[in-house]
């Protein structure tokens, strides 16, 4: 389970940082295990996290997969700690979080990591000591973290109670649905709409595979596609608390998502972020931008 003192946002920041790094930046499958294993913990699927679903999810070894015959998990998980080591002995010996996949196992573990000067370091913190989870000088200040972590809290504490049960309205962690409209693009090419449809039912199902807060219908909510009414009547007519809109851009770089958050009670957003991501690996962009949604929305439940 992640560190309850570290908001969710600050964790996923720090995977970011991790695989934009030169080491991780060409790495293929140890990058794609590490964004696994760290966003399935963050979103409280930690206890999941098996060697036979690493080997189906992660690898793409499909169902006959046998971990006895078959050593792909373990060699990546060992050459990602090898890397991880790396990583945080140059270019990240100074980041304030440090992510760790400790031997035995495949769930990571997070921790503060405490430098002078530092904003997340106290007053009696040493260079290069780290923080231990119970340390209140390192609790976040800032009231949207705070109400991340809480979210991350609830959503952990529901799965636990909940087994391996399909959520229902009751079961959500903070009792929110969300709504995932028909992602923009700004081209009318069919295969440019054909992106934007599939990353759009994409992050629908990833939400929906997350199970932490309510998601209205796929098809119900693509009866509003390019429908001009306002966001409380199409929330409403969806049974949503907040609404998912996105645009996606696509240049010689790649691909670039831009998800913004509307509450829809007050027709206001509430967050916005940027995704990039390949069309070769659009699942990992989908779970991307379903876990920090997720997050996001929780947040806004349990925020004061």
């Amino acid at each position: 389970m992640a560190d309850e003192t570290i908001p969710a946002a600050d964790i996923l920041a720090q995977l970011d940082r991790i695989l934009s790094s030169p080491g991780f930046a060409t790495a293929g499958r140890g990058s794609r295990f590490l964004r696994y294993v760290v966003e399935q913990t963050v979103a409280g699927n930690g206890e999941n996290l098996k060697e036979f679903s690493l080997g189906v999810e992660v690898f793409d070894r499909g169902e006959s997969f046998d971990p006895r015959v078959d050593s792909i998990v373990r060699v990546e998980a060992g050459r990602l700690r090898s890397k991880l080591d790396e990583y945080y002995n140059g270019d990240g010996k100074l980041d304030a979080v440090r992510i760790g996949l400790p031997r035995g196992g495949y769930v990571p573990q997070f921790e503060r990591f405490a430098i002078v000067g530092h904003p997340f370091s106290g007053a009696d913190a040493s260079m290069g000591t780290r923080a231990s989870n119970g340390q209140s000088a390192f609790r976040e200040t800032r009231t949207w973290s705070l109400a991340i972590g809480v979210a991350v809290l609830l959503l952990v504490t529901a799965m636990w109670f909940g087994g391996s049960r399909q959520p229902t309205d009751a079961a959500v962690p903070g009792g929110v649905t969300i709504a995932v409209l028909a992602f923009e693009q700004y081209s009318e090419t069919a295969e440019r709409s054909t992106l934007a449809a599939e990353i759009t039912d994409g992050v629908t199902s990833e939400l929906a595979r997350l199970g932490t807060i309510g998601v209205a219908s796929h098809t119900s909510a693509m009866q509003f596609a390019g429908v001009r009414k306002p966001l409380k009547e199409i929330a409403r007519a969806l049974g949503a608390d907040v609404v998912l809109e996105a645009s996606i851009m696509e240049g010689a770089g790649g691909l670039r998502v831009t998800a913004r958050m509307v509450d829809a009670r007050v027709d206001r957003k509430i967050w916005v972020e940027d995704f990039p991501g390949t069309r070769t690996d659009l699942r990992d962009l989908e779970r991307r931008i379903a876990v920090a949604a997720s997050a996001a929305a929780l947040a806004k439940r349990t925020a004061p």
